[in-house]
């Protein structure tokens, strides 16, 4: 587990990629998941990091890239200023039920923690029971928050955590 370094972002977002086409199939338009560009992803990445809106922690198994975790402020002009927000969690399927994603989720929160973050908030589409379960298990909890996603206009669940 580390912050990313420039040559992980390419790893990172093909790792987003698969496990998006693995968790999202039927779910989410085809077409948009057929063209996912890691390079382009990975870049939008950089972008973000290097003007501080964002910070990415990835996960290896071995030499790969296993999966990566972002957070960084609330989006939400509405948050307590104490509030911080884990952008996106996403493991490769080949390494799904290794710890990965737990281990992503301690090195989100303790960043969001150590930048004075309270609270944790993220979204998770609401048809996505698996991970509801993990982030329940974490310790998330679901809050009466609801959005629909750009893709598809699917509904989306708030859930936070609280500094524990």
């Amino acid at each position: 587990m580390r912050a990313a370094r420039d040559d992980d972002l390419l790893g990172a977002a093909k790792a987003r990629v698969a496990s998006w086409r693995a968790a999202f199939t039927g779910l989410v338009p085809q077409d948009f998941l057929d063209a996912m560009d890691p390079a382009a992803i990975a870049a939008s990445w950089s972008d973000s990091i290097a003007a501080g809106r964002s910070r990415l922690y990835v996960a290896l198994i071995g030499d790969q890239i296993a999966g990566y975790a972002g957070v960084g402020p609330e989006r939400d002009p509405e948050a307590p200023p104490s509030t911080g927000e884990l952008y996106a969690l996403f493991v490769h399927p080949d390494h799904w039920g290794t710890g990965a994603g737990r281990a992503l989720t301690d090195a989100a929160v303790t960043d969001l923690h150590d930048h004075g973050c309270t609270a944790v908030w993220l979204w998770v589409l609401e048809a996505n029971t698996r991970a509801r379960r993990f982030y329940a298990r974490y310790g998330f909890t679901e809050t009466t928050d609801r959005t629909y996603s750009s893709l598809n206009n699917l509904p989306e669940i708030r859930l936070s955590l609280a500094r524990q």
